[in-house]
């Protein structure tokens, strides 16, 4: 056997950095020859499908409007059921539970039917503008009940009325419910009434 240290400094004698006698064009040939370039593209392409295979399940919006739907209706029903329990504590009545329960899951199928239909439209202008005129129309219905109607009428018709009056109002874009809240507040001081 020889001496180790002979054989490693032929080795680093032997390689220069320096020399470099292929020419450019010859390596760019040869790499895209090998198929590297293609390899890589190749690889991109499926990182980026990947990445939008698990955008799309993550994404709630993705499953459709009946999804959707649901998902409105959960709060729209609790924004319900806050405004029921708040009208009867108003007029100092007492809440059951068990009538309190069949209001909330009678309401329950028409809000989703209801949040089914406008939602799968909501960027349509005729549901726009079906959704404006609602949420003028239920805003001043809501305030001529509370001065017009007596005690018992408003516990009937304020929760629905005022959970239609939030869905519409969170549907609109930004200008139109700004304009039809304006409307509500100029049909409140023009017709001279009162809250509370």
């Amino acid at each position: 056997m020889g001496n180790p240290t002979k054989r490693s400094s032929k080795k680093s004698q032997a390689y220069s950095p320096e020399i470099d006698d292929i020419p450019e064009d010859e390596k760019m040939r040869l790499i895209k020859e090998s198929g590297i370039f293609k390899t890589l593209k190749q690889a991109e392409t499926d990182r980026q499908e990947q990445s939008l295979a698990i955008e799309k399940v993550d994404d709630p919006f993705a499953y459709g409007p009946t999804f959707l739907a649901f998902i409105y209706t959960i709060p729209l029903c609790s924004v319900y059921s806050v405004m029921d329990i708040l009208v009867h504590r108003q007029y100092n009545e007492d809440v059951s539970f068990l009538p309190f329960s069949i209001r909330v899951l009678k309401i329950a199928p028409i809000l989703w039917f209801f949040v089914y239909y406008t939602n799968k439209n909501v960027k349509k202008p005729w549901m726009q503008a079906f959704m404006f005129l609602g949420s003028i129309g239920c805003g001043c219905y809501l305030i001529y009940i509370f001065n017009k109607i007596s005690y018992y009428g408003v516990m009937r018709r304020c929760p629905p009325i005022s959970t239609l009056w939030i869905y519409f109002v969170l549907q609109l874009n930004l200008l139109p419910s700004a304009l039809s809240l304006v409307f509500v507040y100029l049909f409140y001081w023009l017709g001279g009434f009162k809250l509370g």
